[in-house]
C-alpha cells in the first residue's frame, strides 16, 4: 500500500477494565494505537425503528499491516471524525500487506 493513501490519522481504542477505590470493576476504552490509514466512506442508512430515527455511517479503514494492527478484532472501537466507531469486522489483505477494518459510527 502507497503511503498517498495514509492521510488520515486513526486512533484505535481498546476496552479495559480498572478497578476502582471500593473493589468495583469499571470498563473503559484507552487508545490502543495511533495510526496512519486511508477512509473509504460508505453510504449513510437511516431507519424508522418504533418511531424513532437513527442513522448510521459505515467506512472502511485501510491500515498497513503490523503487530497492532493485525491483532484488532470487533472489540476494539475507533476515534476518528470526531466520533466513535463499533468495528464490524478485521480482514488482512494480501502477505501482511495491509488490513482492511470496517467500522460503523451510529449517531443518535
Amino acid at each position: 500500500m502507497r503511503a498517498g493513501p495514509r492521510n488520515r490519522r486513526i486512533v484505535v481504542q481498546r476496552k479495559t477494565v480498572i478497578e476502582d477505590d471500593y473493589g468495583g470493576e469499571i470498563e473503559t476504552w484507552t487508545d490502543y494505537a495511533i495510526i496512519w490509514g486511508g477512509v473509504i466512506w460508505g453510504t449513510g442508512a437511516e431507519r424508522r425503528e418504533a418511531a424513532q430515527l437513527s442513522a448510521s455511517q459505515p467506512a472502511t479503514f485501510r491500515v498497513l499491516a503490523n503487530s497492532e494492527t493485525l491483532a484488532l478484532s470487533v472489540e476494539d472501537r475507533i476515534s476518528f471524525a470526531g466520533g466513535l466507531w463499533n468495528i464490524t469486522s478485521v480482514v488482512p489483505l494480501g502477505l501482511n500487506e495491509s488490513v482492511e477494518v470496517t467500522a460503523i459510527r451510529a449517531a443518535a
